[in-house]
């Protein structure tokens, strides 16, 4: 009974995350993309809605523990706001306030990704990349935009997106 509210929270919470948390652990092997947030995105509502009623059902048919339950419960939460949870974190990388006079902006076109895993991987990858001041990468339109202390060079830049295992175009 104690065991059937967890699987409900963790298959529950890994639905709703539509990929983060799955890709997350992907990406630490090395694999790529898998492209489950464009598969599992449009039905979130239907998992969100599923999870409830089913850890709803869980409480009232198992009565477990106050402490157990309220375990599960924030542990689903951490998985389900997870996508959220990673697009904060991501956007800290965003900054504009330069002091400085001498910065190099370049914009660029990434092309695969299809979740916020997707797009820390191409961030944590520019990231290392010596001089860089900011990153800032729109999941959605696949724009990336630079900001570096010094001109860097456009191979070095697609390398750095390519080892993400991403493809990268230097706009115009």
């Amino acid at each position: 009974m104690i065991r059937s509210s967890w699987i409900n929270g963790l298959l529950g919470g890994l639905l709703i995350s539509s990929c983060c948390v799955i890709q997350l652990f992907l990406n630490l092997f090395g694999i790529g993309c898998a492209g489950l947030n464009t598969l599992l995105l449009p039905y979130r509502p239907l998992f969100i809605s599923l999870t409830v009623i089913s850890l709803t059902y869980s409480f009232f048919h198992y009565r477990p523990s106050k402490l157990h339950f309220t375990i599960v419960i924030i542990f689903t939460l951490i998985l389900s706001f997870s996508p959220e949870l990673l697009q904060m974190y991501n956007n800290q990388f965003a900054r504009n306030d330069f002091a400085d006079n001498e910065i190099f902006i370049t914009h660029w076109k990434i092309i695969g990704m299809h979740c916020e895993a997707c797009r820390a991987a191409v961030i944590q990858s520019l990231r290392k990349l010596h001089g860089i001041l900011s990153v800032n990468v729109d999941l959605e339109t696949g724009h990336a935009e630079l900001t570096a202390s010094h001109f860097i060079q456009t191979d070095t830049v697609i390398q750095a997106v390519q080892s993400a295992g991403f493809q990268a175009n230097k706009l115009v």
